[in-house]
């Protein structure tokens, strides 16, 4: 733009005699004229303005256009450098978020794996489980369902999948979580409302996650475990 706009202050002493002054001199179409006329459209560009050369006559409105020209693209690529950097931020943050809830899908079903062990202990020891041992069971199959759901939404509905070293992980916590869960359901006596409610949840939300249902392609290996994730959601339900 510089260049193009300085073509044009340079030409104008060819065809009108007049395009630029400096000092008491007009500018003239020869090699100074040309030098003067890309110094002085870089000032105007960069709205520096010394005022050593100025435009005659009809070139101050072209002078003018230069400096809005000049403006607006300085804008716009303060704005690309800006908006570049805010999407490595968003970025960073956006992993850090996922890795973060990756954790936290792994810490939660190591609990509800321990509370389901403990469930089964008493289960063995009393024979029939206790309306506190019954409430805390209640309590940690709604979590379970919550990390399910989690786990699910990642094979469904995540944009940014985990590696199949974590998406093993997960799946093997899930798998000992249903069973441990299919195991203490097979010897209730009865369900209770609100445990019939969440084993359901449980089931349905374990039965969506199969090798041949899920959207993406997976490893053998992850597809068996998907197979016998939906294995035991059937028991249960």
């Amino acid at each position: 733009m510089i260049v193009v706009f300085g073509l044009i202050y340079w030409v104008a002493g060819f065809g009108m005699g007049m395009g630029l002054q400096a000092g008491p001199n007009l500018v003239k179409a020869d090699a100074q004229g040309f030098v003067t006329a890309i110094y002085f459209s870089f000032v105007t560009a960069l709205s520096i303005g010394y005022g050593d050369v100025v435009p005659l006559g009809g070139f101050r409105l072209v002078a003018i256009i230069e400096g809005a020209a000049g403006l607006l693209i300085f804008g716009c690529v303060v704005s690309k450098l800006v908006s570049r950097r805010q999407e490595e931020l968003t970025g960073e943050i956006h992993r850090t978020t996922f890795e973060d809830r990756l954790d936290r899908v792994r810490t939660n079903l190591h609990l509800v794996f321990s509370d389901f062990g403990s469930v089964q202990q008493l289960q063995a020891e009393q024979g029939i489980l206790s309306e506190l041992a019954l409430r805390r069971l209640e309590s940690t199959v709604r979590v379970f369902r919550g990390e399910l759901r989690a786990v699910h939404d990642l094979l469904y509905r995540c944009r940014e999948m985990p590696d199949e070293e974590t998406m093993a992980s997960l799946l093997a916590n899930l798998i000992i979580c249903l069973e441990s869960l299919a195991d203490i359901d097979d010897f209730l006596p009865s369900r209770s409302t609100t445990l019939s409610g969440g084993l359901a949840s449980v089931a349905k939300l374990a039965d969506e996650i199969c090798g041949e249902c899920v959207p993406r392609t997976y490893a053998a290996e992850l597809k068996e475990s998907m197979d016998r994730i939906q294995e035991l959601a059937r028991r249960i339900a």
